[in-house]
């Protein structure tokens, strides 16, 4: 029904609206171009919600819990790539957004052109909104979260702050949830393509 969510589709457009109206619902606030939802890329179109922090300390500062929601077209199961992403970011924002304003701001980014190279997030990362990137404490990507079943939850990119990992060994102990650390994303794509090669 949404055409595989493909950069120009008319589903890929009913997605972002879809997105921006459960942004609304959650009690974010737009943080796109004008003022607006969206924020307007030569291929397609970022969705940017924030929740404004409480704490003045961390005055333009943010957080950043971030997916994508195109995909790579109707022949692709994209109910895990990256739906699954784009419905945890939605279950985040709506609980985080009930208890309150945090301490520090939360931006709350849809990403597009994903699929077609990282197009939506290298173009917010030139024009970041609402927060400059220097202010930018960390970016927590969703991205195929589903079809867990019995294995590890696996946290990409944990070598990029030396917090990452314990922090991550720390939830995992507390939960019990088995966390797999993986420092790279390179690493990360060698060890699955060759798993997909066997």
């Amino acid at each position: 029904e949404r055409e595989g969510r493909g950069l120009g589709t008319r589903g890929i457009q009913e997605a972002a609206d879809y997105i921006a109206k459960a942004f609304a619902a959650a009690g974010l606030a737009p943080a796109g171009d004008k003022g607006g939802w969206q924020q307007a890329f030569p291929e397609g179109a970022n969705v940017i919600g924030v929740l404004p922090g409480a704490n003045p300390a961390f005055d333009g500062q943010a957080v950043i819990v971030s997916a994508h929601y195109d995909h790579l077209g109707p022949n692709h199961p994209g109910a895990d790539d990256n739906a699954s992403g784009v419905a945890a970011l939605l279950e985040l924002a709506r609980t985080i957004a009930s208890q309150g304003r945090p301490p520090r701001t939360l931006v709350f980014a849809a990403f597009s052109g994903e699929e077609s190279g990282l197009l939506g997030s290298r173009w917010y990362a030139a024009h970041p909104t609402p927060v400059a990137l220097t202010g930018i404490r960390a970016n927590v990507n969703l991205d195929t979260v589903g079809r867990l079943g019995a294995g590890p939850v696996r946290i990409i990119g944990t070598g990029t702050a030396t917090e990452w990992s314990p922090m991550f060994r720390g939830v995992g102990f507390s939960t019990g949830i088995a966390i797999q650390s993986i420092e790279g994303a390179a690493v990360y794509s060698q060890r699955a393509a060759s798993r997909r090669d066997v």
